[in-house]
C-alpha cells in the first residue's frame, strides 16, 4: 500500500497517530439519582401490555411517577427503522422505536425541549442482554436511536430475567432490588394467567365481546389487588373470584383443531402488531391455540445459566474460577426455587381447569434430552433447543405447529429451523409453518397461516 499521502509523523509501526486511539465506552447513559424522583417521569413496556399493565402496581406502590407506554404498534417499527441500524430484528426496531415515537409526543403535547424531555424522562425495559446476533449490545442500539433522533444523554433501565441482579450505582433512584424483581416476576405470571384464559374462552365463547369484556374486569380486579401492601393475601382472594368470573361465561360445546406456537421469544410471546396479533388470529380462524407462557422462557434462562455454571465448575481452570461458577449456581438455584414457588402458590387460586385453560409447564430437563440427538441442548442463544423438543413433544397431540421468529434471527431462522427438516421427516404428521415477522407484510404471513390450519381443520374433519 502506497504511504505517500499519508502524514510523515504517522508512518510508524505502532500505527498512524491520526487514528483516534482512545477506547469507545458506548453512548452515555447517566444515572437517575434519587433526589431527582419526583422530578422524574418513568416511561415504561416490556414485550405486550398486559405485563406492563400489571407492573403499574410497583410503582404505585413505591412512589413513583409512571407512564404505561402500553402496547407495540407497526408505527413503532417506522420510527425503529428510521434512527436505528440496518438489518436489526424487528424486536429492537418495535422498542426502540416505541421509545422514539412517545418521546416526539411527548415533545409535542408538553412543547417541551429535547434537553427538557432528557432530564424529566426515563425509560425502564426488560431483555437486552442476549442477542448473538448483537453480542449483548441492545441497550446500545436502544441508545444509538434515541440519540440520533436528537435526545442526547436520554436515561434507559435494562432489567434482565434473572431475580438477582448486579446492583445499579451507589444513590440510585430506581434499583433493580429483589422487591422489583419479585413484582416483576408476578407481573408476567399474572399477564400469563389472562392469557391462558383468553386463550380458553375466545375460540369458544358464544358472545366473545362479552367474554373480553370479562378478561378485561378481570384485569382490572388483580391490579388493584396487587397495588396493595398485602398483595400476597390479597391477589389469591382476587384470583378465585376472577377464575369464578371466567367460569361462568357461556361456551360452545365445539370440538376445535389445537395449535401451538413456539419459536423466538417476542415473536412467539408479543400477543400484539409485534406478532402480527397471531394467537388471536388463530384463535378468530376457528381453532384452539396454546398459550404462550412467558414464565415457562424465564425458566428456561434460569435452566441456561444453570448449566453454564455446572459446566464452568467442571472445566474451570483455578480455585477462583470453580468459587465464581459454585456462586452463580446457588444463585440461579434460588432464582429457579422463587420462580416455581410464586407460580405454583398463584395457579391454586387461579384454578384455570376449572375453565379449561392450560397452564402447564414443561420439564426442561426432559425437553434437553428429547432434542439431544438433533440439537445439543448447550448450544445457546434465543430459545435454544426448545422448538426442537416441542415440536417432538407436541408432534402427536397437536393439530399444527408454528415456529415464529424476527425477520433475520440467527437461532431461530439460521439453526432451529434447519434441524425442524429432520424433524418433519421423523413425524410426517406434524403440520408444521416457520414464519418470519418484520413489522410489514402481514397479509402474506397471515395468509401462510390460514394454509396451515385450512390443513388442521381437514384433519379434524376427517377424523
Amino acid at each position: 500500500m502506497s504511504t505517500e499521502n499519508i502524514p510523515s509523523d504517522s508512518k510508524q509501526l505502532n500505527g498512524p497517530k491520526f487514528l483516534k486511539s482512545e477506547q469507545w465506552d458506548g453512548y452515555p447513559n447517566p444515572a437517575w439519582l434519587k433526589k431527582d424522583k419526583k422530578k422524574v417521569t418513568l416511561l415504561f413496556n416490556f414485550v405486550e401490555r398486559r405485563k406492563s399493565f400489571f407492573l403499574q402496581a410497583y410503582f404505585h406502590r413505591h412512589g413513583f411517577i409512571y407512564k404505561d407506554l402500553g402496547d407495540h404498534i407497526y408505527e413503532d417499527v417506522r420510527w425503529g427503522k428510521e434512527y436505528g441500524n440496518r438489518m436489526e430484528c424487528n424486536p429492537m426496531y418495535f422498542t426502540s422505536g416505541s421509545i422514539i415515537k412517545n418521546l416526539f409526543q411527548i415533545q409535542k403535547e408538553t412543547g417541551l425541549t429535547k434537553e427538557e424531555i432528557v432530564n424529566k424522562y426515563v425509560f425502564l425495559g426488560g431483555g437486552g442482554q442476549c442477542g448473538p446476533c448483537r453480542y449483548g449490545m441492545y441497550p446500545q442500539e436502544y441508545l444509538k436511536a434515541i440519540n440520533d433522533a436528537g435526545f442526547k444523554g436520554f436515561r434507559i433501565l435494562i432489567f434482565s430475567s434473572d431475580i438477582i441482579q448486579d446492583p445499579m450505582p451507589k444513590g440510585s433512584a430506581f434499583t433493580f432490588s429483589l422487591a422489583f424483581k419479585i413484582d416483576i416476576l408476578i407481573s408476567v405470571i399474572l399477564a400469563d394467567f389472562i392469557h391462558i384464559a383468553e386463550c380458553a374462552l375466545r375460540p369458544y365463547a358464544k358472545d366473545k365481546e362479552q367474554a373480553l369484556a370479562v378478561l378485561s374486569k378481570a384485569e382490572e380486579i388483580l391490579l388493584e389487588a396487587f397495588k396493595s401492601p398485602l398483595y400476597l393475601i390479597k391477589l389469591p382472594e382476587a384470583l378465585k373470584k376472577v377464575s369464578k368470573m371466567i367460569a361462568d361465561v357461556p361456551r360452545k360445546n365445539l370440538k376445535l383443531p389445537k395449535i401451538y406456537v413456539t419459536g423466538e421469544f417476542f415473536a412467539n410471546l408479543a400477543h400484539n402488531e409485534g406478532n402480527y396479533n397471531l394467537r388471536r388470529f388463530i384463535m378468530d380462524e376457528g381453532c384452539e391455540v396454546f398459550p404462550g407462557l412467558f414464565t415457562q422462557r424465564i425458566l428456561y434462562d434460569n435452566w441456561r445459566r444453570t448449566r453454564e455454571a455446572i459446566r464452568g465448575i467442571k472445566f474451570a481452570a483455578s480455585e477462583m474460577e470453580r468459587k465464581f461458577h459454585q456462586t452463580a449456581l446457588r444463585k440461579q438455584n434460588v432464582s429457579t426455587s422463587i420462580v416455581n414457588w410464586f407460580y405454583k402458590y398463584f395457579i391454586k387460586s387461579f384454578n384455570p381447569e376449572s375453565f379449561g385453560g392450560k397452564s402447564e409447564i414443561l420439564d426442561l430437563d426432559h425437553l434437553a434430552e428429547l432434542a439431544r440427538p438433533y440439537y445439543h441442548p448447550e448450544i445457546f442463544g434465543g430459545e435454544g433447543n426448545l422448538e426442537i423438543a416441542e415440536a417432538i413433544h407436541y408432534a402427536n397431540s397437536v393439530d399444527g405447529f408454528i415456529s415464529s421468529k424476527p425477520f433475520g434471527c440467527m437461532p431461530s431462522s439460521g439453526v432451529s429451523d434447519g434441524v425442524q427438516a429432520k424433524i418433519m421427516s421423523m413425524y410426517p404428521q406434524l403440520n408444521f409453518l416457520s414464519i418470519e415477522t418484520s413489522g410489514d407484510n402481514e397479509v402474506n404471513i397471515l395468509s401462510r397461516v390460514s394454509m396451515l390450519l385450512f390443513k388442521a381443520k381437514q384433519k379434524i374433519s376427517l377424523g
